[in-house]
């Protein structure tokens, strides 16, 4: 590990591979480190390889990406190579909506839906990939980190274990620890990146902190379902299924979409994504899989699926897409504290959830 980095990126989701990348390009010879808490690479768009039944690999997150028809060329440039690659591929006409009265339709939407193949992690992989040095991006897996601070014109990053790294440059890929919420999440009263500034010494610092208090995030909790009977999965033709709901069924149940993902034994898993404003509810396997007999009354392949699962796991998402009060453009880089930001919180036009995440990202790059 280097005594010193020019770039120190915490986290590797989408933002941060994107930023690592984009910028290796201009500066080939800067030294990268991205610091992640999970495994590998991805964050929310990561693969899952279970450690309990080693065969099982599924996407328990992100499970697709959504851009606009007609998306910037500077995206162009990043996901055509991994659209040519096969890395990244268009399923636009193979997703569905169910209705509250049980009926399925192809999905109406003016946005082209992108899953990374065969997994969504390829999607992240393919973009360091296109790096032009990749052996100056490095990564440190499943480390945290507690706190940072400026000092002698470098960035002084404490991690996990009370390992110190250093950096010319910090880069925060993710809105977590300049909002509120990481309060819960990491147990501590302050917040970190306020930690790391006296008020008044970055008054971009300052408003950058205020404006971010105000973000009010989407709430999501993941119901992991496994299907081992494979005569009922093998009616299923698609290897990935996806099914989203209405908005009605939506606002009454918070069920957002269904993931089907088969195994290499020809068993299931079955991801149910729910999302919330507010308050993170709580429901049992039972009451899952009634309420979706109701929704799937009459499509009886759906119904015997459902009455085969398991729950194995659920999983609920610390970081979500933000739903208002965008941060300015203007605030992603400070020059004065070399510290910047990227990521889905930026107001960047029309665009967002992993557009938003990849423009921020390719932005700040350019910045510097």
């Amino acid at each position: 590990m280097n005594n010193v980095y020019d770039f120190v990126v915490i986290g590797a989701g989408i933002s941060g591979c994107t930023f690592a990348s984009c910028l290796n390009k201009r500066f080939s010879d800067a030294s990268i480190l991205l610091i992640e808490h999970g495994r590998k690479v991805g964050g929310r768009s990561t693969t899952r390889n279970s450690r309990k039944n080693t065969i099982f690999k599924f996407d328990h997150g992100l499970a697709s990406i959504s851009l606009s028809k007609n998306f910037s060329e500077d995206i162009n440039k990043l996901i055509y190579p991994l659209i040519k690659s096969k890395k990244l591929i268009n399923i636009t006409k193979d997703i569905l909506l169910i209705n509250e009265i049980g009926e399925i339709h192809n999905l109406s939407t003016d946005k082209e839906i992108f899953r990374g193949y065969p997994f969504m992690i390829n999607f992240c992989e393919g973009i360091i990939d296109q790096s032009f040095n990749r052996k100056n991006i490095h990564f440190l897996f499943q480390t945290l980190v507690k706190s940072f601070k400026r000092e002698n014109d470098l960035w002084r990053i404490l991690l996990n274990e009370e390992k110190v790294i250093r950096s010319k440059n910090l880069v925060l890929s993710s809105s977590l620890i300049a909002h509120p919420r990481c309060l819960k999440i990491f147990n501590v009263n302050s917040l970190p990146l306020r930690d790391a500034f006296i008020p008044g010494n970055d008054e971009m610092i300052d408003y950058l902190i205020e404006k971010a208090s105000k973000i009010e995030y989407i709430k999501r909790k993941n119901y992991i379902l496994y299907v081992s009977n494979p005569n009922k999965v093998k009616i299923f033709n698609q290897r990935y299924l996806q099914v989203f709901f209405s908005k009605s069924i939506r606002d009454n149940l918070n069920f957002e979409k269904l993931i089907f993902q088969k195994q290499i034994d020809d068993s299931m898993i079955i991801i149910l994504h729910c999302s919330y404003h507010r308050t993170l509810l709580e429901m049992s396997h039972e009451k899952i899989i009634k309420y979706l007999i109701e929704i799937f009354d009459g499509k009886q392949k759906f119904i015997d699926l459902f009455i085969e699962t398991k729950l194995i796991d659920k999983m609920d998402w610390r970081a979500s897409q933000p739903i208002n009060s965008l941060i300015p453009k203007e605030l992603q880089w400070s020059s004065k504290s070399k510290i910047g930001f990227c990521g889905d919180w930026f107001d960047l036009g029309n665009c967002k959830g992993v557009e938003l995440a990849l423009k921020s990202s390719i932005r700040l790059a350019k910045l510097l």
